[in-house]
């Protein structure tokens, strides 16, 4: 192109028109440049993946084999794609999913390293294997993701994490180093645990305060029918009815002011559960700004609780009587929390410390207890023969004592059908992270775990483990009743468990445990299960529930589907990512 013709220098329209074309072939011919260059960053990048894949695969191999074992060897590391990252993408996205591809490459449950970015840990599988964790749990420690759970997820002060990091003496009632009496805090909030959790006295009155509450909510109730998210109505209800147990009336009245919200229109319940909602992003480190709505439910919770504390502490304080010491009260609740808050007060934990710690407490009893409930009547809602079936055994045992708010705790616990299905649905839909830092070298199946890492046990492989939980035939047992074809590991059986009672099948701990194990099994173990069973039990006497359908969590789009483990939380009782819609009806039952 010669611009140096005279004759279209001096034409004004036919310069811009020369300029134009220069211009569109300056670019035309620019393109190829740059999408050249794009191709090659992307074939390098691939060409990195397929390298570190295929490296990481042969070592993983090479490693792999039964001779590696008893060598004072690490378990072998799995195959990743992404440098330095490893398998931290599958883990956080789809753990579920992981885990069982990651057994697929052990048939043999050898333990495994993952890679999770800057740091290693150790996958460990099989009921031997996990039997072995809690047989070491003098040599492992749970309070490092106890607070890491507290800094990040509860918003505990940087000063009250250090502070609690003290104390490595671990909560057995041997310490673990020279720690003693009031340095030893973790071990001092453990007592308190079991004094107020597992003894059957304080079990039996948390129960029957949580059935004299959630029968108020419900008597409260306006309606006679109503159509609603049957999960949703737990959220509220039962919440209340448990939170109220634990920690009295008066926390609900702060509910926390979000954007473009009345204040009385925000209830307690509904900051909980979008908090709830955040929880493993917010354990995993998610930045504020990449995750405002949890950091915003997270912070008004835990005002929230901020603002009980103040009260209950003032109200404390100008009591008559200091020196009472009943079950409950208005102001703290139950006892449990009056003890903790005493104790953590006596260690120098500050009061937003202590309010992140409660706020802890509240999480643990209502985010595990109340899906686990909705699990249930999900069950028996969408099986009219199970639902009556499971009336009649409450009939039968006489569960109810004259009215609706008085229930025979020892009854309940014993009714086989209700037991069944209460475990056969925590055995689907716990999934609890068994997760411990090593204080020593230990060895697992031949492997040697390194001092100072950290080992993660999925309890969900176990109980979905073909073997142990699906055999194909059965031989008559004590009822004479034969079981065929019995369901698949992954499928709800009613009738699982009372089949293992027939056939006299024992079931290792580490082929079942919902709660985890070893010296720091859940202590709220067994009024969890009671305030399960006893919101089960009111729920489908008081009313007959008509299955709808199910909807997505925001109880109006429609789902061809109920609550599901694709991308599920790894995290104790499933979240649901589904509601069932139902059409609630009072019945005359007294």
């Amino acid at each position: 192109m010669d611009l140096s013709n005279q004759s279209v220098a001096a034409d004004p329209a036919s310069l811009c028109t020369v300029f134009d074309e220069a211009c569109q072939y300056d670019i035309r011919s620019s393109l190829p440049v740059l999408v050249q260059t794009l191709c090659k960053a992307a074939l390098s990048v691939a060409m990195l993946f397929v390298a570190t894949y295929l490296f990481t695969s042969c070592r993983f191999h090479l490693t792999s084999g039964h001779d590696s074992r008893f060598k004072g060897k690490e378990p072998p590391t799995l195959p990743y794609w992404i440098p330095y990252l490893g398998n931290a993408w599958s883990m956080v996205t789809d753990p579920h999913s992981f885990y069982e591809e990651t057994l697929s490459k052990r048939p043999d449950n050898g333990p495994v390293t993952m890679r999770l970015g800057p740091i290693s840990m150790y996958l460990i599988f099989g009921a031997e294997n996990v039997q072995a964790i809690f047989r070491n749990s003098r040599s492992l420690s749970f309070e490092h993701m106890q607070l890491r759970i507290a800094e990040k997820v509860k918003g505990l002060p940087t000063s009250d994490k250090a502070k609690l990091g003290l104390d490595d003496s671990g909560s057995g009632s041997v310490p673990l180093n020279d720690q003693r009496g009031d340095e030893r805090i973790w071990h001092n909030l453990h007592n308190i645990y079991l004094k107020n959790l597992t003894e059957r006295s304080a079990v039996d009155f948390l129960t029957r305060k949580f059935v004299v509450e959630f029968a108020k909510q419900i008597d409260a109730l306006p309606w006679k029918q109503t159509t609603t998210g049957l999960y949703a109505f737990l959220q509220q209800y039962q919440f209340n009815a448990s939170t109220i147990t634990l920690a009295g009336p008066r926390i609900l009245n702060y509910g926390g002011n979000p954007r473009g919200k009345a204040e009385n229109q925000v209830q307690f319940s509904d900051t909980f559960w979008e908090y709830d909602a955040a929880f493993m992003t917010l354990m995993q480190g998610m930045p504020r700004f990449m995750c405002r709505k949890g950091w915003a439910a997270r912070d008004r919770t835990l005002e929230a609780t901020k603002m009980w504390l103040r009260e209950a502490t003032e109200a404390a304080n100008h009591s008559q009587d200091k020196h009472a010491d009943p079950d409950w009260d208005e102001s703290f609740g139950h006892r449990l929390v009056r003890e903790r808050n005493a104790e953590l007060v006596k260690y120098g934990i500050s009061f937003d410390g202590r309010a992140a710690m409660h706020m802890g407490l509240i999480w643990a009893i209502n985010a595990n207890a109340v899906p686990m409930t909705a699990y249930i009547l999900f069950e028996l809602a969408r099986d009219p023969a199970l639902l009556q079936r499971i009336r009649a055994e409450l009939r039968a045992g006489g569960v109810f004592v004259g009215s609706l708010t008085e229930i025979d705790i020892a009854a309940l616990v014993k009714l086989p059908l209700l037991n069944s299905v209460y475990s056969e649905c925590l055995r689907l839909r716990s999934s609890i992270p068994i997760s411990r830092r090593l204080r020593d070298d230990v060895v697992i199946d031949g492997y040697t775990l390194k001092k100072d890492s950290f080992l993660l046990a999925p309890s969900w492989l176990s109980h979905i483990n073909e073997a142990v939980w699906a055999p194909r035939s059965c031989s008559s047992g004590p009822s004479e009743k034969t079981y065929n074809n019995t369901p698949g590991a992954q499928e709800f059986w009613a009738e699982r468990f009372l089949y293992l009672e027939a056939t006299k099948t024992k079931i290792k701990l580490g082929d079942y445990c919902p709660y985890g194990g070893g010296s720091v099994i859940c202590p709220g173990r067994f009024f969890a299960k009671h305030e399960i069973l006893a919101a089960v039990a009111m729920v489908v006497t008081r009313f007959d529930l008509g299955f709808e359908g199910y909807t997505l969590l925001d109880g109006t789009t429609p789902s061809q589907r109920g609550p599901g483990m694709e991308k599920a939380e790894c995290r104790g009782i499933v979240s649901l990512d589904r509601d069932m819609r139902v059409t609630m009806r009072r019945r005359d039952v007294f």
